[in-house]
């Protein structure tokens, strides 16, 4: 107890500035008339400002004002303040009435409120946040990220103490894991010195600008660095989800899966499970999709040298006479973890089924799918199949030609076509088939 007090005297204790840092503090009194001062001290939780004598009467305990603090000719925020204590102030012959002020901020309980969708992250996440004290020459503070949330973010600081005040936008340099350093603008809202269910100093701030594109960012650090946190939670948060080709590793799942494994998994309307088919399948091979330990997908790659023979989908009608004796893999019995949706897994699968087709040679990729997501299939560069066979269902099949244009003169793969075309599917939602003599 006595050190968590210590810390907090530490961390209310006031920076004391030298009159020539030019900090100035505005704000309209209760007469009208405009009140300036000059800031001699500053802490986390409020500041003190010398003003003219004469406005000794006008200023009493515990008003509210709205204060504006500049720190340069044109910059400035304005923050709200409650009077503290005043005094008699003498320096060089000079009187001066010393003011000071607390930040005036919510109550522990509106702070929650806010929080209420807030993703707690462990403390010893790597990265971290630099900040720059606009108020100060050169002044960088660094923090770690303890929560998240879409509007902006718990900080833990690395370093004794801040000096920011709420309303204070300042620019905060990101270095995170498995991202390139970017800068975001942020605004202070206020510091948490031991309260409530935090037991540690933290500062909240708010996204000043916030996008699809930060969150995607921060959703991506939270997925690469903490493991127990799910895409449903994230979603549930009110977060958008990247492609998650960054956390999954695949596997040839040549033993089978698991059974503890497997139950966790559910069917998904693409590729949908027909065991008595593909159970005599020779040349299907299990391919399974990770996230450290936990099974996020499973599939079938049937690899079919003639559609008459070893298909799993010919006897459904996917196949007319254009695909007879042609080299198609079939996507079968795809299954995926229900706290990891399938948009936010589509597109990395679909990246390996290709990859895996096009080191085979095959022709064609083709997958069974349903009316409501053939035209996302449709966008994603796949041709619709005509039925062999009446549509007494709601089948539907789709295939995307391979082979043709996506080899270099050596038969290998070319590289700029697949970083082009393929890394990112999603991005060419409207491409077309690139033309042998513009790949080779």
């Amino acid at each position: 107890m006595a050190q968590n007090q210590k810390d907090f005297r530490d961390r209310a204790a006031r920076r004391e500035l030298y009159i020539g840092e030019n900090i100035r503090a505005y704000f309209t009194g209760k007469s009208g008339e405009p009140i300036a001062g000059e800031v001699v001290s500053l802490s986390e939780g409020g500041l003190g400002f010398l003003c003219d004598p004469r406005f000794a009467s006008e200023l009493e305990v515990n008003d509210h004002y709205q204060m504006k603090i500049y720190y340069d000719a044109r910059s400035h925020f304005t923050t709200s303040v409650s009077i503290r204590n005043k005094s008699q102030f003498t320096s060089q012959g000079v009187t001066y009435l010393r003011v000071g002020v607390a930040v005036f901020v919510d109550e522990v309980e509106t702070t929650e409120t806010k929080l209420e969708n807030l993703v707690v992250l462990s403390k010893n996440g790597a990265g971290f946040i630099e900040i720059d004290n606009p108020m100060f020459f050169d002044d960088k503070r660094y923090f770690r990220i303890r929560g998240v949330h879409p509007r902006g973010m718990v900080l833990e600081p690395m370093d004794n103490r801040h000096f920011l005040l709420p309303n204070q936008n300042v620019v905060a340099r990101f270095t995170l894991p498995g991202l390139k350093p970017f800068d975001q603008e942020l605004i202070i809202k206020r510091s948490l010195p031991k309260q409530g269910r935090w037991l540690e100093n933290l500062l909240i701030v708010d996204f000043f600008e916030p996008s699809d594109k930060l969150l995607m960012r921060i959703a991506k650090y939270i997925l690469i660095l903490e493991p127990d946190i799910t895409v449903k939670k994230l979603q549930e948060n009110g977060f958008p989800i990247p492609f998650l080709d960054f956390i999954l590793h695949v596997e040839f799942a040549q033993k089978g899966i698991p059974d503890e494994d497997r139950a966790a998994l559910r069917p998904s309307v693409i590729a949908p499970h027909s065991s008595s088919r593909t159970a005599a399948l020779k040349q299907a091979r299990t391919v399974t999709f990770w996230r450290k330990n936990v099974l996020i997908a499973s599939l079938k790659l049937n690899f079919c040298r003639n559609v008459h023979e070893n298909s799993a989908l010919n006897h459904l009608g996917a196949y007319n006479h254009q695909l007879n004796r042609r080299a198609v893999v079939e996507l079968l019995e795809f299954y995926h973890h229900p706290d990891y949706p399938l948009p936010s897994i589509i597109v990395p699968v679909l990246q390996h089924c290709i990859l895996t087709s096009i080191q085979a040679k095959f022709a064609f990729l083709a997958v069974e799918c349903t009316p409501q997501t053939e035209p996302l299939f449709n966008r994603l560069g796949f041709t619709s199949l005509p039925r062999t066979v009446a549509d007494d269902d709601d089948r539907k099949f789709v295939a995307l030609g391979i082979s043709n244009g996506l080899y270099n003169m050596t038969n290998g793969i070319h590289r700029d076509t697949w970083e082009r075309v393929y890394k990112r599917l999603y991005s060419f939602l409207s491409r077309k088939f690139p033309h042998t003599k513009n790949v080779g």
